[in-house]
């Protein structure tokens, strides 16, 4: 998608071109927000504020300090750690995908099961990193993220970024082996 001429196609008053726009971001938003810690009902609250609040501000979108895309996710960055910082929020995160209580009447093959619990674990482990981390370490697995763009979503250098990255990597590691242990 060619974010510029959507860019002055929204600025001519197509609107549609947003809704382009939307959709071309929304997946990696998505992918973005679940890392995070949000289960998929919240990460949808969280995308929509961040595409209603980058139309509202549009305007002030400035392409010489930085791409749209590193705008946007700085938007949803921020809103994230908003969300994550308020007491209630952590009372109801869930990790997406969870398991059932009881056992469900449609059986489930094998692989689906074991997936199932991978990504729960991976969940629960991603839970458990500091903010900064996982924040850096969930924008650096959105396909075609450089290291500079996340510095700038993440306000800091492209080192600490690789740092950052680096001990998530490490800390999920090991939080994975005490799952399997």
């Amino acid at each position: 998608m060619d974010i510029e001429s959507a860019l002055k196609r929204i600025a001519a008053g197509d609107r549609q071109a947003f809704a382009d726009v939307v959709r071309h971001y929304q997946r990696p938003l998505f992918g973005f927000l679940g890392r995070m810690g949000f289960d998929q009902s919240h990460a949808e609250e969280l995308a929509q504020e961040t595409f209603l609040r980058a139309w509202i501000n549009l305007g002030k979108y400035r392409p010489e300090v930085a791409e749209f895309s590193t705008w946007l996710f700085t938007i949803a960055r921020n809103l994230a750690w908003h969300e994550l910082s308020r007491a209630s929020t952590r009372r109801k995160w869930i990790a997406s995908e969870v398991l059932p209580e009881v056992a469900s009447e449609r059986l489930q093959p094998p692989e689906e099961l074991v997936m199932a619990e991978q990504k729960r674990r991976l969940h629960a482990a991603l839970l458990k990193l500091p903010l900064a981390d996982r924040s850096a370490v969930a924008l650096a697995y959105i396909k075609g993220w450089e290291l500079t763009a996340i510095a700038r979503i993440e306000g800091c250098s492209i080192g600490a970024v690789k740092t950052r990255v680096h001990r998530a990597k490490q800390r999920l590691r090991q939080l994975l082996e005490q799952y399997d242990g």
